[in-house]
């Protein structure tokens, strides 16, 4: 996209962390911005700051996991502005455990966040966008986990290696829809994702109130959200399909590839091996 004044951004869990960071520097940039979150009070609260820029805004309760609520507040966004121009798919949740303690209902509830939100959005929005004319692009929520694994997060690390994958088949079927696509994979960021079981609901466990102390200090010392939203507002400007916000993370995707390279180098070695008899 070469233009953001003027235009739509729609953001699903805009009312904290990674997705207020974005929802503020799009409007920044003079965008209107409608956002959804499960905790209406929080997204209120961005409401108001949204709102000091001088652009339209609207708040709205939004569980993702939910398909129908998915549908019936895009049909409220495309009422209101009559049209969205870039859609973010940024709500998440995490749980910690090894994977032999990992519980049914944790997968369900972190894979229902994080994935099926994401396909919802998808479901949603992309017809109608595609519909429309001018530029559009989709940012979906990823993490360095969705590129390089990290231990005891493993439904985590799962469904945002989906969200990657689903990211890049959006951008390979580009010339088909004429959407851009970004997948935005950060490192430490100060955000409340690591209680996020605050708003867990009842249908997938219920609220969760455990505590981890050890990761909220490092959270605590994470990147500031709204210096990440105005990363992704870069690469949305500049159509970059990669959004990483930590250099630091470079090496451990270095080292999963280097494990894949690996791994392709040795299926050579045994084809040449079978020719050679």
């Amino acid at each position: 996209m070469r233009e953001l004044a003027g235009k739509v951004a729609v953001v699903t869990g805009g009312g904290s962390g990674i997705g207020r960071g974005m929802a503020l520097a799009f409007a920044e940039a003079g965008m209107h911005v409608a956002i959804g979150d499960i905790d209406r009070q929080a997204a209120q609260d961005v409401l108001r700051e949204i709102e000091r820029h001088g652009v339209r805004a609207l708040a709205l309760q939004l569980d993702v996991t939910d398909r129908d609520a998915v549908y019936a507040f895009a049909e409220r966004i495309f009422a209101e502005f009559g049209a969205v121009h870039l859609l973010c798919n940024n709500a998440g949740v995490v749980t910690f455990d090894p994977m032999d303690k990992i519980k049914d209902e944790d997968w369900r509830w972190v894979c229902a966040v994080n994935l099926d939100g994401v396909v919802h959005g998808l479901q949603a929005f992309l017809p109608r966008m595609k519909a429309q004319p001018g530029e559009k692009h989709v940012v979906n929520t990823a993490s360095i986990a969705g590129v390089a694994p990290h231990t005891e997060i493993a439904p985590y690390v799962a469904s945002k290696y989906a969200v990657v994958g689903i990211s890049e088949t959006l951008y390979a079927e580009r010339d088909q829809h004429g959407i851009g696509s970004s997948v935005l994979c950060p490192g430490n960021v100060r955000t409340k994702i690591v209680s996020s079981g605050r708003n867990r609901q009842d249908a997938l466990g219920g609220p969760d109130g455990r505590e981890h102390p050890d990761v909220q200090r490092q959270i605590e010392a994470g990147m500031d959200p709204l210096e990440v939203g105005r990363i992704v507002r870069q690469a949305v400007l500049d159509d970059e399909l990669y959004i990483f916000t930590h250099s630091d993370t470079r090496r451990i995707t270095e080292e999963r590839f280097q494990r894949i390279l690996a791994a392709f180098d040795r299926c050579d070695e045994r084809s040449r091996s079978t020719s050679a008899k």
